[in-house]
């Protein structure tokens, strides 16, 4: 009777609306992002459609109490007009909606995380390609800086750098919304021309207060995703080539006593789409997958940078504490620029700036991480040795050269 085990979770699925995959997160992030905004907590953790209800509910709730326009009168001193402002017949509704996000996003944490140790000890499945109806979605690295760039210039691009179009699109069209209720801008506009009480004037408080959620909330989610998407291509791409290229059947090169002498070439290189362009290409040519040897680096990072890049997804980096205090003085800035004399646009961004800098410099001095934006050796992640006749050698040089090899060696008979 066979004792084979099918897995039965997934660590990675695509669909033609999006990239869903699980990974360990930090539990108080998320309750963090459902803090900031309704539903932000939950669609961290790709639970979209019960993310995407809650952020619904935040904006309808909120515009009923007119609760941001009470916080700015608040937070400016104007008790009594935030009094007036603030209709009580819909406060105790978000207050329920509010706790519930807080606590199912902390909740819900936990248990994904759970389920990630699991798939990742099952070596659950990860899917790499799907051709579908109007939509191709397939797994593969991407850079980080790339992606929050998009969204840096427009909320929800770089979900659709990623293949997660359906957050994307609901990114893109909240932004929009907002932007437009919020005359933002007309802010700008009159933000530019340095006519700060106009800008003022113009600007809708209640709609305006969204935007730096929103904005910080794309910024990191987006940033993050991608480390993750690409730690998890690392991963599937070591468990395909160890289970299809590590069969141990290499020899040493010597010289036939008939035929062509071998010879072994090795090469590294990082974690790409181009390891397996090189191995098919090379399999073309005549060269079998016996003949191939692939043995994945394993790395243990001591100094993490503070950004990820395309080639080194560690995901511990320090943009949590940065994103928190980034989004809290964005915030604060943005209501108290509507009393102080650059509007607030500048003041927004003068709070995310300095709020940034706050977290990054904090995280500094409560672990002493040794910061750097970019590491000063760029280590391999995968060794690939071919086992070759000589008059084959400088065919497979050329093909493991141009497909990014960091360097490659021989070693013949």
């Amino acid at each position: 009777m066979s004792d084979s085990y099918t897995p039965r979770r997934k660590r990675l699925d695509l669909s033609a609306l999006t990239t869903a995959d699980i990974h360990v997160r930090h539990p108080l992030m998320s309750m963090w992002w459902a803090a900031s905004f309704g539903g932000f907590g939950q669609m961290t953790l790709g639970s979209h459609i019960k993310g995407y209800v809650l952020v619904v509910m935040e904006i309808i709730i909120n515009l009923a109490t007119q609760l941001n326009l009470a916080i700015l009168y608040s937070f400016t001193g104007r008790f009594d007009q935030a009094k007036e402002v603030l209709d009580t017949r819909w406060l105790l509704a978000y207050v329920f909606a509010y706790t519930y996000g807080l606590w199912d996003a902390y909740s819900h944490t936990v248990d994904i995380n759970k389920q990630t140790v699991l798939a990742k000890r099952e070596k659950a499945p990860i899917d790499v390609f799907k051709l579908l109806p109007f939509s191709i979605n397939f797994l593969d690295k991407r850079e980080p800086l790339v992606s929050t760039f998009w969204n840096l210039v427009l909320p929800g691009l770089g979900y659709m750098y990623l293949l997660r179009m359906g957050t994307g699109f609901f990114v893109i069209t909240f932004w929009m919304v907002c932007v437009y209720y919020s005359r933002f801008f007309q802010v700008l506009h009159f933000t530019l021309l340095g006519d700060f009480s106009q800008a003022v004037a113009v600007a809708d408080p209640q709609w305006f207060l969204f935007l730096p959620s929103i904005y910080c909330f794309a910024l990191y989610d987006v940033y993050s995703s991608t480390v993750e998407l690409n730690k998890i291509f690392d991963t599937e791409q070591r468990e395909f080539l160890a289970q299809r290229y590590q069969r141990l059947r290499l020899e040493l090169p010597v010289a036939k006593s008939e035929g062509a002498p071998e010879m072994l070439i090795a090469a590294t290189f990082d974690h790409s789409s181009f390891v397996e362009l090189a191995i098919t290409e090379l399999e073309e040519k005549g060269i079998v997958k016996e003949k191939m040897l692939a043995i994945p680096l394993a790395q243990q990072e001591k100094n993490f940078a503070i950004l990820d890049t395309i080639h080194r997804s560690d995901g511990i980096s320090i943009m949590d504490a940065a994103a928190m205090l980034g989004t809290t003085g964005m915030v604060l800035g943005v209501i108290y620029g509507f009393v102080w004399t650059w509007g607030p646009i500048i003041w927004g961004l003068i709070g995310l700036a300095g709020g940034a800098a706050a977290g990054i410099a904090g995280d500094y001095l409560l672990t002493r991480r040794k910061l750097s934006i970019h590491r000063k050796n760029k280590a391999s992640e995968l060794v690939l040795i071919i086992s070759c006749e000589n008059a084959q050698a400088n065919m497979v040089e050329q093909i493991l050269r141009s497909s990014t090899a960091f360097g490659v060696g021989r070693v013949s008979s």
